[in-house]
């Protein structure tokens, strides 16, 4: 199947909030959607699409036999076809007389068909969510360019694999950038830079490791970790097996004063109680590490050291019946454990698309503030930054008195990730620098397994794309749910209502029904799923739209996928088994939709990954650089180019879900960073990054603390930062520049 179905659309419209509606020429290539007009040129990368419905041209008045009117064929006879007929209709077809034919239309008169079957077709539209919150409305004159646009964006959007995106087929130029580049960030530099290997300080508790080299214990952690020094490898190895994915407790920030910061995942405790000794010597030896062997402890350990845990309680107590849960403090000594009640990633995406709904209000809610609307909706977004920044300052006060902190959540790579490098963000002013912040990412974030590809949704999603049903009384309600993505999945149903309690008794009955209640509704909404889009299927049977049936690809719960030989599956199988990976991180490399075309039910369960955990680390650092505003060298428009980047799929730094991934896929040779991309835009300006408020302060203190009561709406992020909308005039045509094509 062709995926480019129409390269150039003449005479389209485009409109976007708050500008009036622009006509110009779309192209479409392999990566971009290119639209031009007087004074504008917008790029907009297929993987910053986030969702679209083809809304298409309402059902018209049946034909009736009382009234002389024309066909298309009758039309044809006198003016060029902008809009051929489906191959399975036929050119004087009855349902396609009738489908065009209304009262109000215009088409049923010779002189005035052209122009009525134009506004006839510039009611059906395109609507387009943007990542970005960019929310575009494309028209077209001739419904099967419409349906071309939105096929093509369709499966240029969803790909089988990383290597499909854009930042494989760019490669910023090699140039003088040093270390602003792929090494920005060196492990032996870094931890050396904290004192790790020294021979005196708290360095000296602390080794490097290489036990992780080749990925061999585990597969998403970096080759080098720093562990304490009186552990041997061999008690790391099997300290591993009883922590989830083989995430381990291992050093990420070494504070000045002898405190550590270490980061795991969950223990895997299950209903047994599991128990680990070579674990909770490893704890210990965390919690001594700045004791000479021999010497009394520094401080009452059994109330400062600390074991952080993000989840919710009941969260936490709840996944002991999967084999997973939290540590038995009757085998941790000398510390004490913290639940800080941070919601998992389903309830932060169902919380951002509450936020996206409030933004796109259309009708009485227009006229409200956006910040208005945020908070009438009842988002709870800024409420859930306020939980996190809550935990950093648990962790920053803890650390910075001298005690050591150890972090985790399920898995170790979301809430963690968040939590660990915020609190590094507070405690160390290198970090508060362009090159520190860069490196901080670098370590945290891309070393240590966050799953880009999977929570930012970076193939795509079929589901995601919709086609309205052609009842007008329908399609405001459809149109709706599909560009808003209102359907609500099983576990943020569930985790609302843990909400309504704060930390998970929204109902009377056990934490293991409630479990087996979610598992319940996971089915449900499976069968609900199936049976609306065979509604979907149904809805039309009366009146077929003849341009539709020419698109099956485009019909409810169909996925097409190039197909590849049993060979080539069966070598992909073998691979996937000897890598030892987990199916999770091994999904985008290989095919995300299932193999072959056809029909499915049900959501996307790699939709159902996608979660937006590293925008609200961006927007924490947001939040304190407002709170600090001299402490920061960078400012807020670094903050908006790595999250538009984040998504673009332009620079393979924010691509795939591990260090292995990388490294089989050899993205350092066949990608480009987004550090390269960063020192150039400071390079051509020195400025354009730098906090001008930055180091007025006579004597800075090295320690910032958060402060959660002082939370506000970032506009600017929310407000769509699109480059090509950047001094656009609204409801003009001047000042913009063209968009860079990279």
């Amino acid at each position: 199947m062709e995926l480019i179905r129409v390269a150039k659309v003449e005479r389209l419209r485009l409109k976007w909030a708050g500008d009036s509606e622009r006509i110009g020429t779309l192209h479409l290539t392999t990566h971009h959607l290119i639209f031009t007009a007087p004074g504008l040129e917008l790029w907009l990368s297929y993987p910053m699409v986030h969702s679209a419905v083809l809304v298409r041209p309402p059902r018209l008045q049946p034909k009736r036999r009382e009234r002389a009117t024309t066909t298309f064929d009758d039309w044809a006879m006198t003016a060029p076809p902008p809009l051929p007929l489906p191959q399975s209709v036929g050119v004087a077809g009855e349902d396609a007389g009738s489908y065009c034919e209304s009262e109000s239309s215009g088409c049923g008169s010779s002189s005035n068909g052209k122009d009525g079957l134009i506004a006839w077709a510039l009611e059906g539209s395109i609507k387009i969510r943007c990542h970005h919150f960019l929310f575009l409305t494309l028209r077209c004159e001739d419904v099967r360019q419409l349906y071309d646009v939105f096929a093509t964006m369709k499966h240029l959007a969803c790909v089988p694999s990383v290597d499909r995106l854009y930042a494989f087929s760019h490669r910023e130029e090699a140039g003088d950038e040093g270390a602003w580049s792929w090494n920005v960030y060196n492990p032996h530099e870094e931890f050396a830079r904290m004192g790790v290997g020294a021979a005196s300080g708290a360095g000296q508790f602390w080794r490097f490791t290489d036990i992780n080299r080749g990925f061999a214990l585990c597969p998403t952690y970096p080759p080098t970790l720093v562990v304490p020094a009186k552990i041997s490898d061999t008690t790391l190895t099997y300290a591993a097996k009883y922590r989830s994915k083989c995430r381990l407790p291992v050093l990420c920030y070494l504070h000045p004063n002898q405190a550590s910061m270490t980061r795991s995942s969950q223990p895997m405790v299950g209903l047994k109680q599991a128990r680990s000794v070579q674990d909770e010597k490893l704890i210990e030896a965390i919690l001594a590490s700045s004791e000479p062997q021999g010497s009394a402890p520094r401080f009452n350990y059994d109330r400062n050291n600390i074991i952080i845990d993000a989840r919710p309680t009941t969260n936490a107590v709840v996944n002991r019946a999967v084999g997973a849960g939290s540590e038995n403090m009757d085998h941790y000594k000398r510390c004490r454990k913290v639940y800080l009640g941070i919601d998992n990633i389903h309830v932060m995406r169902d919380a951002l698309n509450k936020v996206v709904d409030a933004i796109e209000a259309t009708g009485d809610d227009a006229d409200r503030g956006v910040v208005a609307r945020i908070q009438g909706a009842k988002t709870n977004w800024l409420r859930h930054i306020e939980n996190i920044l809550v935990g950093v300052k648990t962790i920053v006060q803890a650390i910075d008195a001298g005690h050591h902190v150890v972090v985790h959540c399920s898995d170790g790579w979301d809430r963690t990730a968040q939590l660990t490098s915020l609190a590094q963000l507070c405690l160390d002013p290198y970090y508060r620098t362009i090159k520190g912040f860069a490196v901080l990412i670098e370590k945290e974030w891309v070393s240590f397994g966050h799953q880009f590809t999977l929570r930012c949704g970076h193939l795509g999603h079929p589901d995601r794309f919709k086609v309205s049903r052609a009842s007008p009384a329908k399609r405001q309600t459809e149109e709706v749910n599909a560009v808003g993505v209102a359907s609500v999945d099983e576990e943020s149903e569930s985790d609302r209502t843990e909400d309504k309690n704060g930390s998970g008794n929204g109902y009377d009955f056990s934490m293991f029904g409630r479990f087996a209640s979610k598992a319940l509704r996971g089915v449900q909404s499976r069968i609900s799923s199936a049976i609306q889009a065979a509604s979907d299927n149904l809805d039309d049977l009366d009146d077929p739209d003849p341009y539709l049936a020419d698109y099956p690809d485009l019909q409810p719960n169909y996925v097409h996928v190039p197909t590849t030989n049993n060979n080539d599956s069966q070598k992909k199988k073998q691979d996937s088994k000897s890598s030892g990976s987990d199916t999770a991180n091994s999904s985008s490399t290989g095919n995300n939709h299932g193999g072959g075309g056809g029909f499915k039910f049900g959501r996307s369960k790699y939709d159902h990954e996608t979660s937006p955990v590293f925008q609200q680390f961006l927007e924490c650092v947001y939040q304190l650089w407002v709170q600090h505003p001299t402490m920061f060298e960078f400012n807020e428009e670094l903050l908006l180019d790595l999250f538009y980047h984040l998504h673009s799929a332009q620079f393979g730094s924010f691509l795939g879900n591990n260090m292995k991934e990388r490294t089989a896929a050899d993205y350092v040779q066949r990608t480009s960073s987004i550090w390269t991309w960063i020192w150039r835009q400071i390079a051509s300006d020195s400025e354009k990054y730098l906090n001008p408020l930055f180091g007025q302060e006579q004597s800075p203190p090295r320690v910032i603390m958060p402060n959660p009561a002082f939370i506000q709406y970032w506009s600017a992020l929310f407000s769509c930062s699109d480059p090509a909308l950047k001094g656009v005039a609204v409801g003009s045509d001047l000042g913009a520049e063209p968009a860079e094509s990279s």
